[in-house]
Protein backbone atom coordinates (compact mmCIF):
# COMPACT_ATOMS: atom_id res chain seq x y z
CA UNK A 1 0.00 0.00 0.00
CA UNK A 2 1.41 3.42 -0.72
CA UNK A 3 2.42 5.12 2.32
CA UNK A 4 0.74 8.63 3.37
CA UNK A 5 2.34 11.47 2.32
CA UNK A 6 2.22 15.51 1.27
CA UNK A 7 -0.04 14.07 -1.65
CA UNK A 8 -2.52 12.42 0.74
CA UNK A 9 -5.30 14.95 -0.30
CA UNK A 10 -5.10 14.33 -3.89
CA UNK A 11 -5.31 10.81 -3.22
CA UNK A 12 -7.76 10.70 -0.87
CA UNK A 13 -9.93 12.49 -3.40
CA UNK A 14 -9.47 11.11 -6.56
CA UNK A 15 -10.26 7.58 -4.85
CA UNK A 16 -13.39 9.14 -3.42
CA UNK A 17 -13.94 10.46 -7.38
CA UNK A 18 -13.54 6.98 -8.67
CA UNK A 19 -15.65 5.33 -6.33
CA UNK A 20 -18.70 8.06 -6.97
CA UNK A 21 -18.01 7.35 -11.08
CA UNK A 22 -18.51 3.61 -10.58
CA UNK A 23 -21.65 4.00 -8.55
CA UNK A 24 -22.94 6.59 -10.91
CA UNK A 25 -22.36 4.36 -14.26
CA UNK A 26 -23.52 0.90 -12.17
CA UNK A 27 -26.95 2.05 -10.57
CA UNK A 28 -27.30 4.42 -13.28
CA UNK A 29 -27.20 1.73 -16.01
CA UNK A 30 -28.50 -1.25 -14.21
CA UNK A 31 -31.66 0.42 -12.07
CA UNK A 32 -32.22 3.58 -13.93
CA UNK A 33 -31.78 3.27 -17.48
CA UNK A 34 -33.33 -0.36 -17.35
CA UNK A 35 -36.57 0.86 -18.58
CA UNK A 36 -35.47 2.31 -21.58
CA UNK A 37 -34.35 -1.98 -23.07
CA UNK A 38 -37.69 -2.98 -22.35
CA UNK A 39 -39.57 -2.41 -25.51
CA UNK A 40 -36.57 -2.64 -27.53
CA UNK A 41 -35.73 -6.19 -26.77
CA UNK A 42 -39.78 -6.40 -26.95
CA UNK A 43 -39.60 -5.80 -30.50
CA UNK A 44 -36.12 -7.15 -31.75
CA UNK A 45 -36.98 -10.53 -29.92
CA UNK A 46 -40.61 -11.18 -29.41
CA UNK A 47 -39.70 -11.40 -25.63
CA UNK A 48 -42.65 -10.40 -22.83
CA UNK A 49 -41.73 -8.16 -20.66
CA UNK A 50 -42.11 -10.34 -18.09
CA UNK A 51 -39.17 -12.24 -19.41
CA UNK A 52 -37.37 -9.28 -19.44
CA UNK A 53 -37.25 -7.95 -16.08
CA UNK A 54 -37.19 -11.54 -14.58
CA UNK A 55 -33.92 -10.84 -15.55
CA UNK A 56 -33.56 -8.53 -12.57
CA UNK A 57 -34.24 -11.17 -10.03
CA UNK A 58 -29.97 -12.10 -10.44
CA UNK A 59 -29.45 -9.29 -7.97
CA UNK A 60 -30.33 -11.52 -5.32
CA UNK A 61 -27.32 -13.60 -6.46
CA UNK A 62 -25.37 -10.23 -6.20
CA UNK A 63 -26.53 -10.07 -2.95
CA UNK A 64 -25.11 -13.46 -2.26
CA UNK A 65 -21.82 -13.03 -3.80
CA UNK A 66 -21.25 -9.47 -1.85
CA UNK A 67 -19.40 -11.26 1.36
CA UNK A 68 -17.02 -12.95 -1.34
CA UNK A 69 -16.20 -9.63 -3.10
CA UNK A 70 -16.11 -8.30 0.54
CA UNK A 71 -13.30 -10.61 1.87
CA UNK A 72 -11.59 -10.63 -1.36
CA UNK A 73 -11.23 -6.29 -0.91
CA UNK A 74 -10.14 -7.10 3.30
CA UNK A 75 -7.47 -9.12 2.19
CA UNK A 76 -6.04 -7.31 -1.41
CA UNK A 77 -7.82 -4.03 -1.32
CA UNK A 78 -10.44 -1.62 -3.15
CA UNK A 79 -8.71 -1.51 -6.55
CA UNK A 80 -8.42 -5.01 -7.83
CA UNK A 81 -12.01 -5.47 -6.67
CA UNK A 82 -13.36 -2.64 -8.10
CA UNK A 83 -11.55 -2.94 -11.55
CA UNK A 84 -12.81 -6.67 -11.93
CA UNK A 85 -16.01 -6.00 -11.12
CA UNK A 86 -16.13 -2.89 -13.52
CA UNK A 87 -14.61 -5.15 -16.39
CA UNK A 88 -17.11 -7.77 -15.34
CA UNK A 89 -19.92 -5.59 -15.69
CA UNK A 90 -18.72 -3.75 -18.85
CA UNK A 91 -18.09 -7.03 -20.65
CA UNK A 92 -21.96 -7.90 -19.78
CA UNK A 93 -22.96 -4.79 -21.88
CA UNK A 94 -20.14 -5.23 -24.89
CA UNK A 95 -21.35 -8.58 -25.83
CA UNK A 96 -25.39 -7.70 -25.50
CA UNK A 97 -25.27 -6.67 -29.09
CA UNK A 98 -24.23 -10.58 -29.66
CA UNK A 99 -27.56 -12.05 -28.02
CA UNK A 100 -30.26 -13.89 -29.79
CA UNK A 101 -31.39 -15.98 -27.29
CA UNK A 102 -33.37 -15.53 -23.73
CA UNK A 103 -30.90 -17.81 -22.08
CA UNK A 104 -28.13 -15.20 -23.64
CA UNK A 105 -29.95 -11.98 -22.09
CA UNK A 106 -30.00 -14.11 -18.85
CA UNK A 107 -26.42 -14.95 -18.98
CA UNK A 108 -25.14 -11.72 -19.57
CA UNK A 109 -27.64 -9.97 -16.93
CA UNK A 110 -25.91 -12.95 -14.35
CA UNK A 111 -22.42 -11.42 -15.34
CA UNK A 112 -23.77 -7.95 -14.83
CA UNK A 113 -25.46 -8.56 -11.24
CA UNK A 114 -22.98 -10.72 -9.50
CA UNK A 115 -19.98 -7.72 -9.47
CA UNK A 116 -22.77 -5.27 -8.62
CA UNK A 117 -21.91 -4.87 -4.91
CA UNK A 118 -17.96 -4.81 -5.89
CA UNK A 119 -18.88 -1.32 -7.76
CA UNK A 120 -21.18 -0.17 -5.77
CA UNK A 121 -21.47 -0.29 -1.44
CA UNK A 122 -17.64 -2.31 -1.11
CA UNK A 123 -15.02 0.00 -2.73
CA UNK A 124 -17.26 3.42 -1.48
CA UNK A 125 -17.62 2.34 2.01
CA UNK A 126 -13.74 0.92 2.34
CA UNK A 127 -11.94 3.97 0.69
CA UNK A 128 -14.00 6.47 2.38
CA UNK A 129 -13.67 5.09 5.56
CA UNK A 130 -9.54 4.89 5.00
CA UNK A 131 -9.44 8.11 3.52
CA UNK A 132 -11.65 10.58 5.54
CA UNK A 133 -11.92 10.03 9.38
CA UNK A 134 -13.08 13.23 10.71
CA UNK A 135 -15.30 14.04 7.54
CA UNK A 136 -16.24 10.64 6.99
CA UNK A 137 -19.89 10.87 7.25
CA UNK A 138 -20.45 13.84 4.34
CA UNK A 139 -17.88 12.24 2.37
CA UNK A 140 -19.75 8.99 2.09
CA UNK A 141 -22.86 11.01 1.59
CA UNK A 142 -20.83 13.09 -1.29
CA UNK A 143 -19.33 9.82 -2.80
CA UNK A 144 -22.96 7.45 -2.86
CA UNK A 145 -24.56 10.76 -4.71
CA UNK A 146 -22.75 9.10 -7.22
CA UNK A 147 -25.77 6.90 -7.69
CA UNK A 148 -28.05 9.77 -7.81
CA UNK A 149 -25.72 11.50 -10.24
CA UNK A 150 -26.24 8.23 -12.71
CA UNK A 151 -30.14 8.84 -12.28
CA UNK A 152 -29.89 12.04 -13.46
CA UNK A 153 -27.04 11.53 -16.54
CA UNK A 154 -27.28 7.90 -17.89
CA UNK A 155 -31.05 7.83 -18.92
CA UNK A 156 -30.94 10.91 -20.84
CA UNK A 157 -27.94 9.61 -22.79
CA UNK A 158 -28.99 6.44 -23.42
CA UNK A 159 -32.48 8.05 -24.68
CA UNK A 160 -30.40 9.67 -26.86
CA UNK A 161 -28.04 7.02 -28.12
CA UNK A 162 -31.58 4.67 -28.82
CA UNK A 163 -33.15 7.82 -30.77
CA UNK A 164 -29.57 8.72 -32.69
CA UNK A 165 -28.90 4.68 -33.42
CA UNK A 166 -30.14 0.89 -32.13
CA UNK A 167 -29.89 -0.79 -28.60
CA UNK A 168 -26.93 -2.21 -29.93
CA UNK A 169 -25.29 1.09 -29.54
CA UNK A 170 -26.55 2.54 -26.57
CA UNK A 171 -24.85 -1.01 -24.54
CA UNK A 172 -21.87 -0.74 -26.24
CA UNK A 173 -21.56 3.08 -25.28
CA UNK A 174 -22.31 1.78 -21.57
CA UNK A 175 -19.97 -1.16 -21.59
CA UNK A 176 -17.07 1.50 -22.87
CA UNK A 177 -17.99 3.88 -19.67
CA UNK A 178 -17.35 0.95 -17.55
CA UNK A 179 -14.22 0.31 -19.23
CA UNK A 180 -13.27 3.85 -18.88
CA UNK A 181 -13.95 4.34 -15.56
CA UNK A 182 -11.91 0.61 -14.76
CA UNK A 183 -9.07 2.33 -16.11
CA UNK A 184 -9.56 5.03 -14.47
CA UNK A 185 -9.85 3.57 -11.21
CA UNK A 186 -6.94 1.54 -11.63
CA UNK A 187 -4.80 4.38 -12.11
CA UNK A 188 -5.70 6.88 -9.44
CA UNK A 189 -7.15 4.33 -6.27
CA UNK A 190 -5.07 4.07 -3.66
CA UNK A 191 -5.45 3.21 0.42
CA UNK A 192 -4.05 4.49 3.30
CA UNK A 193 -2.41 2.09 5.36
CA UNK A 194 -4.56 1.19 8.60
CA UNK A 195 -3.13 2.53 11.32
CA UNK A 196 -0.79 4.92 9.55
CA UNK A 197 0.41 7.79 10.87
CA UNK A 198 -1.42 11.07 10.41
CA UNK A 199 -2.58 14.40 10.99
CA UNK A 200 -5.01 14.84 8.99
CA UNK A 201 -7.43 13.34 7.02
CA UNK A 202 -7.28 13.45 3.38
CA UNK A 203 -9.44 16.73 3.24
CA UNK A 204 -6.48 18.35 4.86
CA UNK A 205 -8.29 19.01 8.37
CA UNK A 206 -6.77 17.92 12.01
CA UNK A 207 -8.34 14.68 12.57
CA UNK A 208 -10.31 14.65 15.47
CA UNK A 209 -11.95 10.93 14.74
CA UNK A 210 -10.95 8.00 16.51
CA UNK A 211 -7.82 6.01 15.11
CA UNK A 212 -8.44 3.22 12.51
CA UNK A 213 -6.24 1.05 15.85
CA UNK A 214 -9.52 1.62 17.98
CA UNK A 215 -11.69 -0.31 14.70
CA UNK A 216 -9.18 -2.85 13.56
CA UNK A 217 -10.00 -5.59 15.72
CA UNK A 218 -13.37 -6.66 14.86
CA UNK A 219 -13.18 -9.57 12.97
CA UNK A 220 -15.95 -11.03 11.03
CA UNK A 221 -16.42 -13.66 13.48
CA UNK A 222 -16.38 -11.44 17.03
CA UNK A 223 -19.11 -9.08 14.89
CA UNK A 224 -21.46 -12.40 14.62
CA UNK A 225 -21.55 -13.06 18.01
CA UNK A 226 -22.81 -9.84 18.78
CA UNK A 227 -26.42 -8.69 19.03
CA UNK A 228 -25.65 -5.16 16.65
CA UNK A 229 -25.02 -7.22 13.79
CA UNK A 230 -28.09 -8.97 13.90
CA UNK A 231 -30.22 -5.57 14.73
CA UNK A 232 -28.12 -3.54 11.42
CA UNK A 233 -28.90 -6.79 8.87
CA UNK A 234 -32.38 -6.17 10.25
CA UNK A 235 -32.75 -2.67 9.66
CA UNK A 236 -31.18 -2.67 6.38
CA UNK A 237 -33.25 -5.67 5.39
CA UNK A 238 -36.49 -3.40 6.31
CA UNK A 239 -35.14 -0.33 5.01
CA UNK A 240 -33.83 -1.42 1.45
CA UNK A 241 -37.95 -2.15 0.92
CA UNK A 242 -37.63 1.76 -0.76
CA UNK A 243 -35.27 0.00 -3.32
CA UNK A 244 -37.76 -2.76 -3.70
CA UNK A 245 -40.91 -1.68 -3.67
CA UNK A 246 -41.39 2.23 -3.34
CA UNK A 247 -38.51 3.73 -5.65
CA UNK A 248 -39.16 1.22 -9.03
CA UNK A 249 -43.19 2.28 -8.86
CA UNK A 250 -43.29 6.05 -7.86
CA UNK A 251 -43.15 7.26 -11.36
CA UNK A 252 -45.87 4.22 -12.05
CA UNK A 253 -48.18 5.50 -9.02
CA UNK A 254 -47.69 8.55 -10.01
CA UNK A 255 -49.18 7.91 -13.68
CA UNK A 256 -52.15 5.37 -12.09
CA UNK A 257 -53.19 8.24 -9.72
CA UNK A 258 -53.84 10.31 -12.84
CA UNK A 259 -50.19 12.60 -13.51
CA UNK A 260 -49.38 13.27 -17.01
CA UNK A 261 -46.18 12.04 -18.47
CA UNK A 262 -44.42 15.32 -17.96
CA UNK A 263 -45.13 15.71 -14.22
CA UNK A 264 -44.16 11.68 -13.79
CA UNK A 265 -40.75 12.51 -15.46
CA UNK A 266 -40.42 15.59 -13.43
CA UNK A 267 -40.93 13.82 -10.52
CA UNK A 268 -38.29 11.48 -11.46
CA UNK A 269 -35.68 14.05 -12.04
CA UNK A 270 -36.57 15.66 -8.63
CA UNK A 271 -36.08 12.41 -6.56
CA UNK A 272 -32.57 12.08 -8.09
CA UNK A 273 -31.54 15.42 -7.11
CA UNK A 274 -33.07 15.47 -3.76
CA UNK A 275 -31.11 12.27 -2.93
CA UNK A 276 -28.03 13.44 -3.98
CA UNK A 277 -29.23 15.89 -0.82
CA UNK A 278 -30.35 13.82 1.17
CA UNK A 279 -26.91 11.96 1.31
CA UNK A 280 -25.15 14.39 1.60
CA UNK A 281 -27.24 16.33 4.79
CA UNK A 282 -27.75 12.94 6.47
CA UNK A 283 -24.02 11.92 6.40
CA UNK A 284 -23.54 15.28 7.94
CA UNK A 285 -25.86 14.17 10.67
CA UNK A 286 -24.07 11.20 11.22
CA UNK A 287 -21.22 12.78 11.78
CA UNK A 288 -23.00 14.94 14.56
CA UNK A 289 -24.90 12.81 16.07
CA UNK A 290 -23.77 9.53 14.90
CA UNK A 291 -24.94 7.16 12.46
CA UNK A 292 -27.38 5.07 14.62
CA UNK A 293 -29.42 7.72 15.69
CA UNK A 294 -29.43 9.59 12.11
CA UNK A 295 -30.70 6.28 10.61
CA UNK A 296 -33.66 5.82 13.18
CA UNK A 297 -34.73 9.94 12.54
CA UNK A 298 -34.45 8.74 8.83
CA UNK A 299 -36.28 5.78 8.81
CA UNK A 300 -39.30 7.69 10.73
CA UNK A 301 -39.08 10.83 8.16
CA UNK A 302 -39.05 7.80 5.25
CA UNK A 303 -42.13 6.49 6.77
CA UNK A 304 -44.22 9.40 6.94
CA UNK A 305 -42.93 10.55 3.24
CA UNK A 306 -44.20 7.59 2.00
CA UNK A 307 -47.47 7.08 3.50
CA UNK A 308 -48.17 10.47 2.33
CA UNK A 309 -47.40 9.42 -0.66
CA UNK A 310 -49.53 6.29 -1.01
CA UNK A 311 -52.81 8.28 0.16
CA UNK A 312 -52.07 12.07 -1.13
CA UNK A 313 -55.71 12.91 -3.01
CA UNK A 314 -54.03 14.69 -5.71
CA UNK A 315 -50.75 14.28 -8.26
CA UNK A 316 -49.54 17.26 -7.86
CA UNK A 317 -49.57 16.99 -4.24
CA UNK A 318 -47.38 13.89 -4.63
CA UNK A 319 -45.09 16.01 -7.24
CA UNK A 320 -44.74 18.39 -4.03
CA UNK A 321 -43.77 15.10 -1.98
CA UNK A 322 -41.39 13.06 -4.17
CA UNK A 323 -38.55 15.16 -3.25
CA UNK A 324 -39.17 14.61 0.25
CA UNK A 325 -39.86 10.80 0.08
CA UNK A 326 -35.81 11.44 -2.03
CA UNK A 327 -34.06 13.26 0.56
CA UNK A 328 -34.81 10.21 2.98
CA UNK A 329 -34.42 7.61 0.27
CA UNK A 330 -30.88 9.51 -0.60
CA UNK A 331 -30.10 9.05 3.63
CA UNK A 332 -31.07 5.52 4.11
CA UNK A 333 -28.62 4.32 0.60
CA UNK A 334 -25.62 6.42 2.71
CA UNK A 335 -26.69 5.41 6.23
CA UNK A 336 -26.82 1.90 6.13
CA UNK A 337 -23.22 2.35 4.68
CA UNK A 338 -22.08 4.28 7.67
CA UNK A 339 -23.86 2.40 10.49
CA UNK A 340 -21.83 -0.84 9.94
CA UNK A 341 -18.48 1.41 9.94
CA UNK A 342 -19.13 2.97 12.96
CA UNK A 343 -19.74 -0.05 14.33
CA UNK A 344 -17.35 -2.59 13.42
CA UNK A 345 -14.30 -0.44 12.19
CA UNK A 346 -12.73 -0.48 8.41
CA UNK A 347 -10.44 -3.44 8.58
CA UNK A 348 -13.04 -6.16 8.23
CA UNK A 349 -16.00 -3.78 6.80
CA UNK A 350 -16.22 -5.57 3.47
CA UNK A 351 -17.02 -9.04 4.90
CA UNK A 352 -19.07 -7.97 7.42
CA UNK A 353 -21.58 -5.38 5.20
CA UNK A 354 -21.36 -8.09 2.87
CA UNK A 355 -22.63 -10.36 4.99
CA UNK A 356 -25.16 -7.65 6.31
CA UNK A 357 -26.32 -7.30 3.09
CA UNK A 358 -27.54 -10.85 2.03
CA UNK A 359 -30.08 -9.90 4.09
CA UNK A 360 -31.64 -7.94 1.58
CA UNK A 361 -32.45 -11.14 -0.19
CA UNK A 362 -35.87 -11.11 1.45
CA UNK A 363 -36.05 -7.54 0.58
CA UNK A 364 -35.54 -8.13 -3.04
CA UNK A 365 -37.30 -11.30 -3.49
CA UNK A 366 -40.72 -9.87 -1.40
CA UNK A 367 -40.72 -6.27 -2.21
CA UNK A 368 -41.84 -6.38 -5.93
CA UNK A 369 -44.34 -9.31 -5.49
CA UNK A 370 -45.71 -6.94 -2.94
CA UNK A 371 -45.95 -4.03 -5.48
CA UNK A 372 -47.68 -6.80 -7.81
CA UNK A 373 -49.80 -8.32 -5.33
CA UNK A 374 -51.14 -4.32 -4.34
CA UNK A 375 -51.77 -3.63 -7.47
CA UNK A 376 -53.65 -6.73 -8.89
CA UNK A 377 -55.72 -6.70 -5.60
CA UNK A 378 -56.83 -3.09 -5.69
CA UNK A 379 -55.87 -1.40 -8.85
CA UNK A 380 -53.51 1.07 -6.51
CA UNK A 381 -49.68 1.00 -5.37
CA UNK A 382 -51.34 2.60 -2.22
CA UNK A 383 -51.29 -0.72 -0.25
CA UNK A 384 -47.83 -2.05 -0.75
CA UNK A 385 -46.57 1.72 -0.09
CA UNK A 386 -48.35 1.58 3.57
CA UNK A 387 -46.70 -1.63 4.17
CA UNK A 388 -43.64 0.28 3.01
CA UNK A 389 -44.25 2.31 5.60
CA UNK A 390 -44.90 0.43 8.46
CA UNK A 391 -41.38 -1.49 8.03
CA UNK A 392 -39.54 1.62 7.97
CA UNK A 393 -41.46 2.21 11.30
CA UNK A 394 -40.23 -1.92 12.50
CA UNK A 395 -36.79 -0.62 11.71
CA UNK A 396 -36.60 2.60 13.77
CA UNK A 397 -37.60 0.58 16.66
CA UNK A 398 -35.42 -2.27 15.98
CA UNK A 399 -32.60 -0.22 16.19
CA UNK A 400 -34.04 2.47 18.65
CA UNK A 401 -35.22 -0.09 21.67
CA UNK A 402 -32.89 -3.26 21.00
CA UNK A 403 -29.01 -1.63 22.72
CA UNK A 404 -25.58 -1.68 21.08
CA UNK A 405 -23.22 -4.64 22.81
CA UNK A 406 -20.04 -3.57 21.17
CA UNK A 407 -19.32 -0.71 22.86
CA UNK A 408 -17.30 2.16 21.99
CA UNK A 409 -14.38 0.57 21.58
CA UNK A 410 -14.28 -3.32 20.60
CA UNK A 411 -12.11 -5.46 22.94
CA UNK A 412 -8.77 -6.59 21.77
CA UNK A 413 -7.67 -9.87 20.77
Amino acid sequence: MTPPSSRDPVRGWLAASAAFLSMSISIGATQYAFGHFVEPLEEAFGWTRTQISASLSFTALGTLAAPVLGRLMDRYGARPVMVGSLLTMGTSFMLRPFMSELWHWYALSFLQLVPFAGTTILPAGRLIGLWFRRTRGRMMGITNAGANFGGLVVPPATALILALGTWRDAYIAIGLTCFGVALYSLLVVRERPLGAPAGSDASGTQDAAPSEGEEEHWTTRRALRTRSFYVIAVAVCLGCFTYATILPHVVVHLGNEGASLTVASLALGLLAASGIAGKICFGLLAERFGARRAFIFDLVGHAVAVLCLAFAPSPLLMLAITPIYGLFMGGTGVLLLLIVQETFGVRHYGAILGLINMSTIITFTVGPLLAGASYDLTGSYSAAFASGSALFLCAAAVLRFTSDDTGTRPPRS
